[in-house]
């Protein structure tokens, strides 16, 4: 359903004769339309505003903005439409009257876009104390051909989340984090405990750790597991490079786990939130989390902690991406600026800055000011050294995510061995790496 809100912005201001103006002349300020178009990216709740997404944003971004706005008299036209109409709604409306100005990004498609010449680069909005109070991994997410084409403003970082309760029941208490602390553990005590919790656990219907590949939900998770052993994911010229010793260990050791019953039964049919409701009920030891996984649990009254993905050397891995806004280039150097300046106003005030908190925000500022209301706020904020970026701002990357998973379903069903998964991981994304590269030239 197409939603649309529009506001205007307050008279242009008045000039004064020192300007050169005949008093009670009104200097002439250029009238501008931006249309902002969003997917119904969700904000959490946040504090003091309740459930809230993007568009919500947008709407009270639009009205603080014309308040104080004198550059050009403008109005907004936004509205939300569905993730499945994307194409439709940005790259078919490219180049016409209905064409965005700004979009909130929660796409795979952002770097076709830049590829394509559809985007501006807003570097020129970033000054140095906006520059430092966000990490540098972040600005690199963001970063494509040296540019920055996103402005960052909510992270999506995932890390593992852990039921303290059975952890104490399989004896592993020297493996628990003190207090609210994120756990780190190399990919040999990681399997250690999930042994312990397979022996521990003597229902049938409870497992040790999350699996599932039934859909293609089962791609930068999945991915950050075959890192376990060591393995990059790519090699240096960006393609995938799992076919390794070290991918092909990751992939034997998946395989094991499945076939010793320490994953659930039939994972391979399972999607993701079919296991975060497996975890919830209590027939999961651990899964895959986030802060807003860790706030449902403790609201369920699970006792729960988080932790990162296994590494060799013990200090883990989260995986992490940012939403943010992107300007669309339609060749209106009035509507790009008055785009940029607009969300540049966004970063100055504190009341709409504030809508990351639902989630988890890109600001250091925003952290350390909310960092003793919000539980847990600070660890993870904390915690971007240790991630990893399995999506790379690769072109193509929908077509990865539909071949991906098909062949974890494979492995898991045992039509092919640890090898021949790793050669087909290989082949097919690469492919699809491939085509999403011709298609951007196009």
């Amino acid at each position: 359903m197409r939603m649309k809100w529009l506001c205007m912005a307050l008279a242009a201001a008045v000039c004064l004769n020192l300007a050169g103006c005949a008093p009670g002349q009104k200097k002439a300020v250029k009238q501008v339309t931006l249309t902002i178009k969003t997917p119904p990216i969700g904000f959490g709740t946040v504090p003091g505003l309740g459930e809230k997404e993007s568009y919500d944003l947008f709407v009270a971004a639009a009205e603080k903005f014309s308040a104080q706005y004198d550059t050009y008299e403008v109005s907004f036209e936004i509205s939300k439409y569905d993730y499945l109409d994307e194409k439709e709604q940005l790259a078919d409306k490219q180049g016409t009257d209905e064409a965005a100005d700004i979009y909130y990004s929660g796409s795979w498609n952002t770097p076709s876009y830049v590829a394509r010449g559809w985007l501006v680069p807003l570097d020129d909005i970033v000054d140095d104390e906006l520059r430092k109070d966000i990490d540098e991994t972040i600005w690199e997410q963001n970063t494509i051909g040296g540019k920055v084409y996103i402005m960052p403003f909510q992270q999506l970082q995932n890390t593992l989340i852990v039921n303290r309760t059975m952890m104490k029941e399989a004896g592993l208490e020297e493996y628990i984090p003190e207090g609210d602390e994120i756990a780190h553990w190399s990919t040999e005590e990681f399997d250690t405990i999930l042994h312990a919790l397979g022996d521990s656990l003597t229902e049938d219907n409870q497992f040790a750790f999350m699996m599932y590949a039934a859909n293609n939900q089962g791609d930068s998770h999945i991915m950050t597991l075959l890192r376990a052993f060591g393995g990059t994911l790519y090699d240096e010229n960006g393609n995938f490079h799992v076919n390794t010793p070290e991918g092909i260990a990751a992939l034997e050791w998946i395989q094991e786990l499945n076939t010793q019953g320490i994953t659930p039964k039939g994972s391979e049919n399972l999607e993701l939130l079919d296991c975060v409701n497996l975890f919830y009920n209590g027939q999961l030891a651990i899964c895959l989390g986030n802060l807003t996984n860790l706030w449902d649990a403790w609201n369920k009254g699970l006792d729960v902690f988080a932790a990162n993905f296994p590494s060799m050397d013990g200090e883990g891995y989260c995986t992490s991406s940012t939403n943010g806004f992107c300007v669309f280039d339609n060749g209106d150097a009035d509507r790009i600026q008055a785009a940029k300046d607009f969300i540049r106003f966004i970063y100055t005030d504190d009341e709409l800055m504030n809508y990351a908190l639902g989630t988890l925000p890109v600001n250091q500022s925003v952290i350390r000011e909310h960092k003793g209301e919000i539980r847990m706020l600070q660890e993870y904020g904390g915690n971007m050294a240790n991630s990893v970026d399995n999506i790379r701002n690769s072109l193509g990357w929908q077509g990865v995510r539909d071949v991906f998973y098909k062949n974890i379903q494979n492995l898991l069903r045992g039509n092919r061995t640890p090898e021949e998964t790793a050669a087909d991981i290989d082949d097919s994304c690469n492919a699809a790496l491939k085509q999403g590269r011709e298609e951007a030239k196009t």
